[in-house]
């Protein structure tokens, strides 16, 4: 059976005058388009190993 919880419905993005956390999403997206490539990572930092 499915999960009515797990309904798998694509993610909308929101709208410029909309707000993602506390940020306005057109300064999001400003800060994007200024943003040169080099310095978007595309893969997150290595975490690093806590002694055990």
């Amino acid at each position: 059976m499915t999960d009515p919880k797990k309904s798998e419905t694509p993610k909308e993005e929101p709208a410029l005058w909309e707000s993602y956390g506390s940020f306005p999403v057109w300064v999001l997206k400003l800060i994007s388009a200024l943003t040169p490539d080099f310095l978007i990572s595309k893969s997150p930092a290595p975490k690093k190993k806590l002694p055990q």
